[in-house]
């Protein structure tokens, strides 16, 4: 068993219920696992050989892995925030199970992604998705938060110059967006990656260049399902690692977060994250 559990949440998320996280933690209390709530990132720093138990959503467990040594800790996430893509990856786990899981210290490893310095659980990239991103933190339902920015910049957005190198794989011209994905989905539910594995020591870029309006609607409903792969405009690869230098610097996404850069090197790092699912 790990030293500690904790248990980390946001309580800033617009998700955020104090009731919620006080019977998460009597329930663990009744299985026999005491957790420390936690909520400010920085404590987490400080931890070695814990348990982080994330009850929040894919932006909850962004800051977790992004705070928290990554190669000294393990994480389960309780998907109870508004973007829960990387839950949906794994079977449901009531909270009596994972706690069987955190006494036995059953770990298993799944491969993340590093773009820059920055790492990722489940999906990152540039162009629409990134703008999408920064629209969707203003959005204040949160079960709309993507579906909003997506309806109202899906037409008019323009593309970007880049060039991307992926494995052998070149391409430089106008792109509407470049994303990579560790998990199948992204964007509150989209299939953006149907291929996707998170044990494969791969990452799956999905490169969309300039699509005609019809394609923009087309790709928005395929996605759905992820037949969006038959679009002649869509590239679509598995790779250890992807380059992407844009002609200024623009906005790219890590698991809905967002950061400024010109040039992006994105790197998987197989096994490099310690699960508890």
């Amino acid at each position: 068993m790990p030293e500690q559990a904790v248990l980390f949440y946001n309580p800033t998320s617009g998700r955020y219920q104090a009731k919620k996280i006080g019977e998460l933690l009597q329930a663990f209390a009744d299985c026999g696992v005491a957790m420390r709530p936690v909520s400010d990132p920085a404590e987490l720093r400080t931890l070695r050989n814990n348990h982080i138990v994330v009850a929040g959503g894919d932006g909850t467990l962004h800051v977790a892995i992004n705070h928290a040594d990554v190669a000294c800790n393990s994480f389960s996430i309780l998907p109870i925030g508004s973007g829960n893509d990387f839950a949906a990856n794994f079977p449901k786990t009531a909270v009596p199970a994972l706690a069987e899981k955190i006494r036995l210290g059953a770990c298993e490893s799944f491969d993340i992604l590093k773009i820059n310095d920055v790492y990722a659980h489940n999906a990152c990239g540039t162009g629409f998705e990134a703008f999408v991103a920064s629209r969707a933190k203003k959005v204040g339902i949160p079960s709309l938060k993507y579906i909003i920015p997506i309806a109202r910049h899906l037409l008019g957005y323009k593309p970007i110059q880049a060039t991307i190198h992926a494995d052998g794989y070149v391409y430089s011209g106008p792109i509407f967006m470049v994303s990579m994905g560790n998990g199948m989905r992204a964007g509150g539910g989209f299939k953006l990656y149907p291929n996707a594995s998170l044990q494969d020591g791969k990452m799956d870029v999905l490169l969309i260049k300039p699509p005609s309006i019809l394609q923009r609607l087309w790709y928005v409903w395929l996605v759905n399902f992820g037949a969006h792969l038959k679009l002649n405009v869509v590239a679509y690869m598995q790779v250890s690692a992807c380059r992407i230098q844009l002609e200024k610097p623009h906005e790219f996404q890590a698991d809905g977060d967002t950061y400024t850069a010109q040039e992006l090197n994105i790197n998987v790092i197989a096994g490099g994250l310690k699960l508890m699912m």
